[in-house]
């Protein structure tokens, strides 16, 4: 399959928030056969056990409104050599593919550590 990316390559973040680009990746084009993939590359604190959540969320209004699509909770330390990547398909997901302005974004909402720091990728996979 190909991999389009939804984040903008690999992305480092220390803060909760939509990832780069915050603006989503079109989905409005309609796919017959699709999935999703998160790539944790990393994720670390200073101190403390690090742990994020990570949801793949789509929109038809510019995120206003934005449901969410797939989810991942990570507890504790991932270090690059050990990465966690997941893949859903299209028949596990609630995508809004193939409807009009639909996007999909990925939105760390919750990061946990002393200074934690989580390096992620996320994709469309067609």
């Amino acid at each position: 399959m190909i991999q389009t990316n939804i984040t903008t390559g690999a992305q480092t973040v220390t803060a909760v928030g939509a990832v780069t680009p915050t603006t989503g990746l079109d989905i409005s084009p309609a796919l017959l056969d699709y999935g999703f993939l998160i790539d944790i590359i990393e994720l670390k604190a200073a101190a403390l056990i690090p742990a994020a959540r990570i949801v793949l969320e789509d929109s038809v209004d510019a995120f206003a409104a934005a449901i969410p699509v797939v989810e991942i909770t990570i507890g504790g330390t991932v270090v690059p050599a050990a990465r966690i990547t997941l893949q859903w398909r299209a028949y596990q997901t609630p995508a809004r593919v193939g409807i009009a302005s639909a996007k999909i974004r990925a939105n760390v909402v919750k990061l946990e550590g002393t200074t934690p720091s989580l390096t992620l990728r996320a994709a469309l996979l067609s």
